[in-house]
């Protein structure tokens, strides 16, 4: 008879090669699964809506996936299959930011019915950025040797948050002194007007800008900024020249 494994939930495709790597490295015992999404924003609460929303985003970023936000459907299956299975531990790798946190509080929502012990990799020791992805397989190996537990209690809380942010309705979540708030769709708009000169340029390069002036614990990607870019364009309050098919394809300038 195979020994029950244990199981590491992991965000991101970056941060899921990472804890791979250190899984194959370093010892790290059990099966790690990937939810490759950003869950800093994007409705939460229906994934018909959560899977519009991106592909809304994707048209003028210039790439469309066969299926962007897989974590939804993901933790319905997950939360399914550790009803059933004996897994005697969930690791859930998670650093203190926007995205990371909320997937935090979404698996102790799905494991609130779990048996095992759910543990945490995180909330303390990551190098700067505190997310999982920047991090190296050797750090990430110590930090599971000291891993925290998240008792029932805080279990019961983080699925209390996370039930109050899904059906809040808010799309843009931000980390604020240690805690996931919703913030409305507008709040990095004037960030991206600051980094959007009155002459022409790249809209890559105005993206890019941004993302590197974004909060460590609320980094922004790429996909947000580019549809918030085109509703700053639709608003008349950025000028756009060029097939806005792709971020690369065309130019802006503020207006």
């Amino acid at each position: 008879m195979s020994h029950p494994e244990y199981i590491h939930l992991v965000l991101g495709g970056s941060a899921g090669g990472c804890v791979r790597a250190a899984v194959v490295t370093y010892g790290l015992t059990g099966r790690v699964h990937v939810f490759d999404d950003d869950l800093s924003h994007g409705p939460l609460k229906d994934k018909q809506a959560r899977a519009a929303y991106f592909e809304a985003l994707f048209q003028n970023y210039g790439q469309l996936l066969d299926d962007p936000v897989p974590s939804l459907a993901d933790f319905d299956g997950l939360s399914t299959h550790l009803s059933q299975d004996i897994i005697p531990e969930v690791c859930i790798w998670a650093g203190e930011n926007a995205s990371e946190r909320t997937f935090l509080e979404m698996a102790c929502h799905s494991l609130r019915l779990f048996k095992g012990a759910v543990m945490r990799v995180g909330a303390t020791g990551l190098k700067s950025l505190p997310y999982i992805g920047p991090q190296t397989p050797a750090l990430l190996a110590r930090l599971f040797d000291r891993r925290e537990e998240v008792d029932v209690a805080t279990r019961a809380a983080l699925s209390s948050a996370y039930l109050h942010q899904r059906d809040s309705g808010a799309t843009l979540r931000k980390w604020d002194a240690g805690k996931i708030i919703g913030v409305s769709d507008d709040y990095y708009d004037s960030l991206l007007l600051a980094c959007c000169p009155p002459e022409w340029i790249c809209a890559a390069r105005v993206i890019g800008t941004a993302m590197g002036r974004s909060d460590e614990h609320n980094l922004l990607s790429d996909v947000f900024l580019s549809g918030r870019l085109q509703h700053l364009i639709a608003k008349g309050l950025i000028e756009a020249s060029g097939p806005q098919t792709s971020l690369r394809d065309y130019s802006v300038r503020r207006t």
